[in-house]
């Protein structure tokens, strides 16, 4: 489709148990039809494959690009390629959009409820619910859509309900209200956009992410999409946030983040976070305006001991340096940077 709005990129691997309804839920959604929807199903051996397929025939506005396995990264960036809107959203296999958030009120408890700049996030260690299609309405990608308009963002951000079925609790991450920000809240995007832990529920300008080539990075087996958004908050002059778009993210056992043996999640967590605020640094650095310390000085020390570095004294708390440009921890830091960046990335 060359001439859609909004594109919808969906990375899929031996998905048969819940991809009818992820489409299902999508197709559902008002205005559906003239949104392009890019399938990348990433050399799944089950019946993936054939169920895309048969979508594809029913629905014209269904792509489905087959490749052989290259993790996730390399898909949404294969259906990156691929697509055409003027906008860009990622949707995972087992996932839904559309949740009614008011459904679901009398579960969390306001005891509960933590403030992470704009978000607002709650959690029930108990209620564990299977959402039916009355749970679901028809406005997500359209009132995502039309904060976009009315702001002219570059980003959008959606909210999300997250079942944890493996530790029994449910959260919540939600916005009550449009709220528009600009260079000037840097520190609070980029913390929000930590907590949010996926680059899913959030639309992206595509001109932005051409701008400055932000791309998903395949090396990372752990917190690329968290990478992908804490960057596109950074880059982005204006982020908006979308209090009627709600998506359901359903977390299953055998999900990469949920790798069964404690020992080898632990070490991949540990790269990951590594690689992360490596790059993360990196790019705050490019952009002198940022190198203060509500930026670049906050995120510093998680580096440090992610990466298990020696001899560098940085504490946020009690540092009275306010610009990192010329500070001698912020240079060496940044060449332990580079390092990881060329070593790993």
């Amino acid at each position: 489709m060359q001439n859609t709005e909004l594109s919808i990129i969906i990375p899929a691997y031996n998905a048969q148990d819940y991809i009818v309804r992820c489409v299902g839920s999508i197709i559902r959604q008002r205005g559906a039809d003239q949104h392009e929807i890019i399938i990348v199903d990433d050399g799944s051996t089950d019946d993936t494959p054939k169920i895309l397929d048969a979508a594809a025939e029913i629905y014209k506005n269904i792509r489905i690009i087959h490749q052989k396995n290259g993790g996730v990264s390399v898909a949404r960036n294969v259906g990156i390629a691929a697509s055409h809107g003027k906008y860009l959203t990622f949707v995972d296999a087992d996932d839904m959009v559309g949740l009614d958030v008011a459904a679901f009120d009398k579960y969390f408890d306001q005891i509960s409820r933590k403030h992470i700049g704009c978000l607002d996030t709650f959690y029930n260690p108990i209620s564990v619910i299977n959402p039916s299609k009355k749970y679901f309405g028809d406005k997500y990608f359209v009132n995502m859509l039309q904060v976009a308009y009315d702001t002219k963002a570059d980003v959008v951000l959606g909210g999300k309900i997250a079942m944890h079925y493996d530790d029994h609790c449910m959260i919540r991450y939600t916005y009550d209200s449009k709220i528009v920000r600009d260079s000037n809240a840097k520190d609070e995007l980029l913390f929000e956009a930590d907590a949010r832990e996926s680059a899913n529920f959030a639309l992206y300008s595509r001109q932005m992410l051409n701008k400055h080539n932000l791309r998903f990075l395949a090396n990372m087996n752990l917190d690329e999409d968290m990478l992908f958004c804490m960057l596109a908050v950074l880059y982005a002059p204006k982020v908006a946030t979308a209090p009627d778009a709600t998506y359901f993210y359903n977390r299953h056992m055998n999900t990469l983040s949920n790798i069964p043996n404690k020992n080898i999640y632990k070490l991949k967590h540990e790269i990951a976070q590594v690689q992360r605020f490596s790059v993360l640094l990196n790019e705050i650095a490019k952009m002198p305006q940022y190198m203060i310390k509500e930026i670049f000085g906050y995120w510093t020390p998680y580096y440090i001991n992610a990466a298990d570095i020696k001899g560098i004294d940085c504490n946020y708390y009690t540092c009275t340096q306010k610009d990192c440009t010329n500070c001698p921890v912020a240079k060496s830091v940044l060449t332990h940077c580079k390092k990881t960046i060329e070593k790993s990335l």
